[in-house]
Formats: structure tokens, C-alpha cells, sequence
């Protein structure tokens, strides 16, 4: 049960896109190209403003970037965004950056996406506090359907992997607020900071962290050609 219990979305912008500029002529970050005549991250601010379980939004970004930001969220009229704070060196750095802007009781949920997942839903994101709310820690993911193989170095195969209990993971991911405090914790006290995402961080740290079923559609833009097929997906 919710009993007032505040749940705060971060959204990671600070990424500065390497893979996706290469041999293209676009200057902007993804996170702020136009997708359907708006900017990517206005997608998922957007399904974030509209679901009533979200108490507030941070956004964590480039400075060079913050100006924009403020300006798309009176355009877009987004009124729960609350802060946005400088991103770090890694993309650990720029969630806990924003985490530490949060004023929340240890049972308060977080919710941390990325800004360059723009195809999600209001009732994908209910789905995800619900669970939340009820078991604690919980990310969204989809069974690898493909063959999976293990290569070497120079790109030769070892190995068949077992593909049965491998899933692809996404965001949003959704935590309780004292048990990703303890993560941040323990994970600096360890120096080990080099985490792919908050819940491999949860998970190094002794916690269990529930799966449910991620969306299909939920693509991450990394290259150019991902735009081209959320063109198709979010039509």
C-alpha cells in the first residue's frame, strides 16, 4: 500500500552520445534530438508528468544544458520537475548526484530512467511503482529470445551461452529509497563505482531485486538507426 509514501522519478541526460554522433552531422546529445517533433527526453517527461503516482522529477545533465531543460518543461508544461542537477563522469555519478537532492523517508520509492528511452507508457510506469510499492525492488526486462554466444577477443565463438534465464533489462527501474542510499553507501565505501546500472548496484550489495515484464518497444537510442525504428514503433 502507497500510505503517503512519496516516489520521485530521476532521469539520467547527462550522456554525451559517442556512439550515436559518429559519422553524423547531428550536434545535439540524443537525449535532446527531435523525435516526432519533439525532443527525445520530452517523451518520457512527459509519461512521468501525467502519472499520478510521481510526486516529482530530476533531471541530471550537462550544465551546458540546464537553460534548455527549464525551457522545455514551461513549454511542455511540466510542473513536477523539481531540479536539475549537474551529471557526473559516469552515469553512477549523475543518478547519485540527483539521489542526494532528494528529500525522502527510507520507504519513499525512486525511480530511475533513461532519458534516451523515450517509447514507454503511463501504464507501463504504474506497473513498475505498483510493484514497487509492494515487493521493493524492481526492474523491468525481456527474455532473450536470440541465440546467445560467448566470443573472444578477436571475435571467435567459445561458447553457446544458456539463454533460458538470460533477460535484457531496462528502465524505469524502481527502488525503495533507504535500500539505494545503502548501495550508494556501500559501493563508495568499496570505491567500486563502475555499475551498468542502479540495480547492479542494489544487487552487489545484498539486496533482492524483483524482475517483471519489460516492454518490447522499450528501445534505448544508442545509434541513429534506433531512431529510425522508434519512427516505426511510436507511430
Amino acid at each position: 500500500m502507497r500510505k503517503n509514501r512519496k516516489i520521485f522519478c530521476i532521469i539520467t541526460a547527462a550522456g554525451s552520445g559517442e556512439r550515436f554522433g559518429k559519422g553524423s552531422s547531428v550536434n545535439l546529445p540524443k537525449q535532446f534530438i527531435n523525435l516526432y517533433s519533439k525532443p527525445v527526453i520530452v517523451h518520457s517527461l512527459e509519461v512521468f508528468q501525467k502519472c499520478a503516482y510521481i510526486t516529482e522529477i530530476l533531471v541530471s545533465t550537462n550544465p551546458a544544458y540546464f537553460d534548455l531543460i527549464h525551457t522545455l518543461a514551461m513549454k511542455y508544461r511540466i510542473t513536477k520537475l523539481r531540479a536539475v542537477v549537474e551529471g557526473g563522469r559516469t552515469r553512477f555519478e549523475s543518478v547519485r548526484n540527483a539521489f542526494r537532492q532528494i528529500e525522502c523517508t527510507g520507504n519513499d520509492i525512486v525511480i530511475i530512467h533513461d532519458a534516451a528511452r523515450p517509447n514507454i507508457n503511463k501504464s507501463f510506469v504504474n506497473s513498475i511503482v505498483e510493484d514497487s510499492l509492494k515487493y521493493g525492488e524492481v526492474i523491468p526486462g525481456c527474455r532473450a529470445e536470440e541465440t546467445v554466444k560467448r566470443v573472444n577477443k578477436k571475435g571467435f565463438v567459445q561458447e553457446t551461452v544458456e539463454r533460458s534465464k538470460l533477460f535484457l533489462i531496462q528502465t524505469p527501474q524502481a527502488f525503495r529509497y533507504k535500500t539505494l542510499s545503502s548501495a550508494y553507501a556501500k559501493s563508495v565505501k568499496l570505491r567500486k563505482t563502475d555499475f551498468t546500472d542502479e540495480a547492479q548496484a542494489v544487487e552487489s550489495s545484498g539486496f533482492r531485486v524483483r524482475l517483471i515484464a519489460g516492454l518490447r518497444g522499450n528501445v534505448k537510442i544508442t545509434t541513429a538507426e534506433d531512431i529510425i525504428l522508434l519512427k516505426k514503433l511510436m507511430k
